[in-house]
């Protein structure tokens, strides 16, 4: 598998084949979703985006949902999400804010 990254060649393809820092990113954005809602609070956070939200967390941050943010709370915790995992050195893309359809 000459020309692909060693992380892309570990990666897993279920919550059970997951490499490390799949699980590591997941980790980081499960605590990180918590300590937001904690902070910003649930009441302006729209259900439909917590449950795509915890649909990503449940697959093990694999799979490929829409949690669209749809209310100014529902962006300020996509926001904060988005920044505490490229802190941790996650690509934007692994976050799961998409607006399709």
């Amino acid at each position: 598998m000459t020309g692909i990254p060693a992380l892309a060649q570990e990666a897993g393809v279920t919550a059970e084949e997951r490499s490390n820092w799949q699980r590591k990113k997941c980790d980081v954005y499960t605590k990180a979703l918590a300590e937001i809602l904690d902070h910003v609070g649930r009441e302006g956070v729209s259900e439909r985006f917590l449950a795509r939200n915890q649909e990503f967390i449940d697959s093990g941050c694999l799979a490929d949902v829409d949690a669209c943010p749809e209310t100014e709370d529902d962006i300020e915790v996509a926001n904060g999400l988005t920044i505490a995992t490229m802190n941790t050195g996650a690509a934007s893309s692994f976050s799961p804010f998409r607006c399709r359809g």
